[in-house]
């Protein structure tokens, strides 16, 4: 976990920020008149406007969701985990109640739902999902397919 004292520090305030529809992506204005856009690299947070609490954090690379994403209920306890490639949500999320008692656990791939876990307050196991239902399969190989075409574009860019 990041502290406040971090974020601030080495972070991007997300008020300060624009962003490119359609793309989502976020941008900083550098520069000596703030003219210049460049797509931002990495900590962006948001703080509350009644309090300064944390609301949120995350990874930024290129202007894209990157990395770990954390959001936080109003006590201050985390709400949910998840990691990010290039856009789309991709590996765990970890969803918590107000106490820290985890609630909902999903695992994702390009964006997609692959499987998950619900428990109701007492910690029993509510609702489950195993596996990818066919409709997704497809959604799925294609979204590997563009990803591992885009991983290998860039990797002959920076070679």
């Amino acid at each position: 976990m990041v502290t406040k004292e971090e974020l601030i520090e080495k972070g991007y305030d997300y008020e300060d920020l624009e962003m490119e529809p359609p793309s989502d992506q976020l941008f900083v204005r550098t520069g000596e008149d703030g003219d210049d856009l460049v797509p931002v690299n990495g900590l962006v947070y948001e703080l509350s406007e009644r309090d300064g609490s944390v609301l949120n954090y995350g990874e930024y690379a290129d202007g894209l969701p990157h990395g770990i994403s954390v959001d936080f209920h109003p006590n201050g306890q985390v709400k949910q985990t998840h990691t990010h490639f290039h856009g789309p949500i991709h590996g765990e999320q970890h969803q918590r109640d107000k106490e820290g008692r985890l609630v909902f656990w999903r695992v994702y791939e390009y964006g997609h739902e692959l499987k998950y876990k619900r428990w109701d307050e007492s910690g029993e196991l509510i609702e489950e999902k195993t596996e990818p239902d066919e409709s997704q399969l497809t959604m799925i190989k294609q979204s590997r397919e563009f990803y591992q075409k885009h991983m290998e574009q860039n990797k002959s860019v920076n070679a």
